[in-house]
């Protein structure tokens, strides 16, 4: 089964959370990295392996969360992984 992506990316001065089938704008970085993990999460459990990905550049990703394997959510000693993806 191939791994949903939610591609958390910065676009015209906004963050944007992008999978296959949607996209959604956000003001701050963080509230768009919530929001992926969110979706992801929800694909997980309806049997759909997910992963957040932040870009750091064009053909450049880090891997942030994946279902499964992260805990969710996300704990406070995460805060800083996810706080360092600016």
């Amino acid at each position: 089964m191939a791994l949903i992506q939610f591609i958390v990316l910065k676009r015209k001065g906004k963050w944007a959370v992008k999978s296959a089938d949607q996209e959604r704008s956000f003001a701050a970085q963080r509230e768009a990295l919530h929001a992926a993990i969110e979706l992801a999460n929800e694909c997980g459990k309806n049997g759909k392996p997910s992963v957040v990905l932040l870009q750091k550049a064009k053909n450049q990703f880090d891997t942030i969360w994946t279902y499964g394997e992260s805990a969710f959510p996300p704990s406070k000693s995460d805060a800083p992984a996810l706080a360092e993806a600016s």
